[in-house]
């Protein structure tokens, strides 16, 4: 309950990147922290991802309007987006996200 206020209680923002799904979990790898992994469940987002990639863990681009909500402690936890409102799905254009495809790329083509 307090979690959830204090979700509330952020701004939301706009957050461009690269997102991929796989089996309903979905990874937003922002372009601004490249080193940087989100967590996202959003079935709206899922969905539209399903229906825009040509191939399994593609990475699109993407851009959401939503808030960051964090888990864990000081010394580890994870990272979370809650998006309110898709904004763009599609292929990336050469140059977007600089520094996120190819070292990320090879991390998702390994599950099954």
């Amino acid at each position: 309950m307090i979690s959830g206020l204090l979700i509330a209680c952020r701004h939301p923002i706009e957050v461009r990147g690269l997102y991929a799904n796989h089996d309903g979990a979905g990874e937003l790898f922002p372009c601004d922290r490249p080193k940087t992994m989100l967590q996202v469940s959003d079935s709206a987002l899922a969905t539209s991802y399903r229906l825009n990639a040509t191939k399994p863990h593609q990475l699109l681009f993407v851009r959401l309007r939503g808030v960051r909500a964090d888990s864990g402690s000081i010394y580890g936890g994870s990272h979370h987006f809650l998006v309110q409102q898709i904004l763009e799905v599609r292929a990336p254009r050469n140059g977007e996200c600089p520094g996120v495809a190819p070292p990320v790329y090879p991390a998702l083509s390994r599950f099954p």
